[in-house]
């Protein structure tokens, strides 16, 4: 069977979930290619087609690639070519705009598929008719931005796309309820596949459940607006007023960082909170096994796999009430949950796990392990990925 898998760009070495869905695809005798928008020079293991360039100050340049893509495409794929254009125009596209579609595509439309996968929602738009013209199966991966943020940008901005789907993969219900809100008909095959996690790379830490003087407090993400650390910034402040030693380290980078910044010198917490950087996965592993407790406030999650990743290691998990991380976290068994916009709600879970016995803090601290080596191994995700392409 072909698959082919579109991506913005080659997942990068980091990027555990794609390159272990590619590689275990491939070992169980699946031809695997992936479609990006970008190129690479990094050293792939798998096939790897880039779209042709845009380039948006080379008027000239582009007007003779453009017309010399697009003559290359109509010879290799004449039929495929000449459908495409008939169903974009069909859907009220312009003529130009139909051959703008074919260009960007063009990269993807020459090879034989069985499968046309978007590891992302977003990366249907403008390709919802390619399975069509190419007499593939649709398939596509909800992963949270896509269904969460970009769908309030863009209203609609998936509805060619609902009844051309064959096969729906999410990487949490409540991603799947909210497609379904957005139109998604119900009656579409889905399949549930949460993130997995590496246990032989997140090993459960000697010292689970000590608190530690000062107390380490970690948190992992983009700074972007929708992971709220202004929330654990506020609430870091109302437990050093408390009294309590702290330090509290950010790792990852983004927009938001000089505001994030302005947010740590306002609130006078300079010597306490720390901006570590965006890391790599063995650096996230140390930082892990170094820290008490690990928070996540955010607004929305789709799942969070940093989450797992520190219940794997034995971290003390306190996470919002984002309805991704209610299906990561069992409240009181494996983590605790606090309301998404409450400081003081935070303050008072950290408060809580201080004060908590040893015991009952190595016992949740074993649970959440125990939970993420029987629910959400490698194995497991690779079995469901081979039965989602199968079925």
């Amino acid at each position: 069977m072909r698959i082919g898998l579109i991506l913005p760009e080659a997942p990068q070495y980091s990027e555990t979930f794609f390159n272990y869905k590619i590689k275990c695809l491939k070992e169980s005798g699946y031809d695997v290619t992936v479609f990006s928008g970008k190129r690479t020079k990094n050293k792939l293991f798998f096939k790897h087609s880039s779209a042709y360039p845009v380039y948006k100050n080379k008027k000239i340049r582009q007007f003779v690639l453009f017309f010399f893509v697009l003559i290359k495409t109509f010879i290799t794929a004449p039929e495929r070519s000449v459908k495409l254009i008939r169903k974009e125009i069909k859907d009220g596209n312009q003529f130009f705009t139909a051959l703008k579609i074919l260009y960007m595509n063009a990269h993807i439309i020459t090879h034989k598929l069985d499968w046309i996968h978007f590891g992302y929602a977003t990366m249907s738009v403008n390709r919802e008719n390619l399975s069509g013209v190419m007499k593939a199966k649709t398939g596509v991966s909800f992963r949270g931005y896509d269904i969460n943020i970009y769908p309030l940008k863009n209203p609609g901005c998936y509805m060619k796309l609902w009844d051309k789907l064959d096969k729906v993969h999410s990487i949490s219900d409540y991603l799947y309820a909210k497609a379904v809100k957005l139109g998604l008909p119900d009656n579409v095959p889905y399949k549930k596949i949460s993130p997995a996690v590496d246990i032989s790379l997140f090993k459960f830490k000697n010292d689970a459940g000590v608190i530690k003087t000062p107390l380490r407090i970690l948190s992992i993400g983009r700074l972007t607006w929708i992971k709220n650390f202004e929330t654990a910034i506020s609430a870091v402040k109302i437990l050093k007023d408390k009294g309590t030693d702290i330090i509290y380290t950010i790792a990852g980078f983004g927009s938001e960082y000089e505001r994030l910044k302005f947010a740590v010198y306002q609130s006078g917490l300079e010597e306490n909170i720390i901006f570590s950087g965006k890391k790599e996965h063995k650096e996230i592993a140390k930082l892990m096994n170094e820290s008490d407790i690990y928070i996540q406030p955010s607004y929305q999650e789709g799942f969070c796999v940093s989450v797992l990743e520190a219940q794997a290691t034995g971290l003390l998990c306190i996470v919002s009430d984002a309805d991704g991380l209610k299906e990561n976290v069992v409240d009181g068994e494996t983590g605790w949950i606090a309301p998404k916009r409450d400081p003081e709600g935070f303050a008072e879970k950290v408060t809580e796990v201080i004060n908590m016995s040893f015991e009952k803090r190595k016992e949740t601290a074993l649970k959440a392990r125990q939970r993420v080596e029987k629910e959400y191994s490698l194995e497991d995700q690779k079995k469901k990925f081979i039965e989602f392409f199968k079925d």
